[in-house]
């Protein structure tokens, strides 16, 4: 069975700086358009969220798309299906659910993956369901895991009141 796989210092540090700059740091995170969501993982769990789609269905959905191509390049991605960030908040006494990204797409190909990029170090995380591991939030931090793998978002307690992730999902080459 395929595992989890956890890459520290994914980028290098001129790299990683420059994509997480617009994200996290004053006054230019400030000028970037989040989007509110009332959920996270399905409709009606009343576990709020910001996010921005940057990618979806073939096609660019934002001008920041291109702002991750070092992401990209590192992947050995051959198609994306999705790619967005995400701003969790602080835990309100709920965690997530736990899900796979796109629930509707019942392909078992071990070449779709999801992979989950750390902007921010926390104590929050992500846990598997099939195996209870966490991974937890750490700045420059990969985790890429095969698509049908239940996963979900173990909210953060301490630190920024953001926790900062970009999700994608895609086919590897």
């Amino acid at each position: 069975m395929e595992e989890v796989k956890v890459i520290d210092n994914f980028l290098s540090q001129e790299e990683f700086n420059k994509v997480s700059d617009i994200i996290c740091n004053q006054p230019k995170s400030n000028e970037f358009p989040w989007y509110i969501a009332d959920n996270s993982d399905y409709p009606g769990d009343e576990n709020y969220q910001l996010f921005h789609i940057l990618y979806n269905n073939n096609v660019p959905y934002s001008n920041f798309f291109e702002m991750f191509q070092p992401l990209y390049n590192k992947l050995n991605i051959f198609s994306l299906f999705k790619v967005r960030l995400i701003a969790t908040m602080k835990y309100s006494g709920k965690n997530n659910m736990y899900h796979t990204d796109i629930e509707n797409l019942k392909m078992n190909n071990p070449k779709c993956k999801t992979a989950v990029f750390y902007f921010n170090t926390n104590n929050g995380g992500t846990e598997f369901e099939h195996n209870e591991q966490t991974v937890t939030s750490v700045a420059n931090r990969m985790v890429i895991f095969p698509f049908t793998f239940r996963h979900r978002t173990i909210k953060h307690t301490e630190g920024n009141t953001f926790r900062y992730v970009l999700n994608l999902n895609y086919i590897e080459q």
